[in-house]
């Protein structure tokens, strides 16, 4: 079996993160306790929306949280019943006002405030909110300013590859289901991404704006899509009669396009189709000339 051994930069970052939250801890606070980097470790997201998201969810939900366990348990004592007690009431609040992301680090806080040593759970609860500050806000530092999160460049490389792939092998794809559904996951992890650069787009560290080069990408990206969707219409067709004159005419029409989507050059139009099916085919024709159009008009809009 082959190792792969990679070291990306969340990975150097949730490092740096949780270092930072335990330093905080550990000299400032005087708390020698792992719960800050946790936190931190939690809050570490792929995009500094995401991390900011998670900074809401997981103060708010830890306080929500403790403060159901201390007043649950000040009120009936603590014991397994009134733990999970606790834990009900917190879930049930979430989901009154709306907030069922929370509830998780809700839960998590009121079952983890009674590891505490001594039954003064007041001062582990406010112990444990502390650290979940540092930790989360730790995160969020690092995130935002130790390399921040840019897609752009990877994304374009993984576009570009997708992209040649299809136009390569489009004649063969449209005979495997298979390969046509493993470049789908492909796209679908451009898009991904794609959202995850817009998402990023109102933090100034981080955001390209609503740039000429950043609208391009999501063209491209939507590009790509296009193309597979029309190679998976003519494989879901494929079993229908052509004719080899019928073949080559659609052929040349996918060419046609493929040259001006590799090249980026769009000079072309043409409004009649380059190719026709029976009548009694005329469904599949529908649908395989409407994407064959769609993916045209992509191309248009790229000019």
């Amino acid at each position: 079996m082959k190792l792969k051994f990679r070291i990306g930069l969340r990975t150097i970052k949730t490092g740096i993160a949780v270092a930072l939250a335990l330093s905080i801890s550990w000299y400032v606070f005087d708390i020698y306790s792992g719960m800050g980097a946790v936190a931190a470790i939690v809050a570490m997201q792929p995009t500094i929306h995401r991390s900011f998201k998670i900074v809401f969810n997981r103060i708010f939900g830890t306080v929500l949280g403790l403060m159901c366990g201390l007043a649950i348990v000040a009120t009936l004592g603590a014991n397994p019943l009134t733990i999970g007690l606790a834990v009900v009431v917190s879930l049930v609040l979430n989901s009154m006002i709306g907030r069922t992301d929370m509830s998780t680090f809700a839960a998590f806080a009121i079952v983890l405030m009674f590891e505490s040593p001594t039954a003064d759970y007041v001062h582990y609860a406010l112990s444990r909110s502390l650290l979940t500050v540092v930790g989360v806000l730790s995160a969020v530092l690092v995130n935002y300013i130790v390399f921040p999160p840019h897609y752009e460049d990877r994304l374009l490389l993984l576009v570009k590859k997708t992209t040649q792939q299809l136009m390569e092998d489009w004649r063969s794809l449209v005979q495997d289901d298979g390969r046509l559904l493993t470049v789908r996951k492909q796209i679908l992890k451009h898009e991904e991404m794609m959202l995850m650069l817009q998402e990023d787009q109102k933090y100034p560290l981080v955001a390209s704006g609503q740039s000429e080069a950043f609208i391009r990408l999501k063209e491209l990206v939507d590009l790509e899509d296009k193309l597979l969707v029309l190679l998976e219409s003519i494989a879901s067709h494929r079993d229908i009669p052509m004719t080899e004159e019928q073949e080559k005419t659609l052929g040349q029409e996918i060419d046609f396009l493929l040259s001006h989507h590799y090249d980026v050059i769009f000079s072309h139009e043409r409004k009649q189709a380059m190719f026709s099916f029976d009548q009694e085919l005329s469904e599949a024709k529908d649908i395989i000339h409407g994407h064959l159009l769609d993916y045209r008009e992509q191309l248009e809009k790229m000019k």
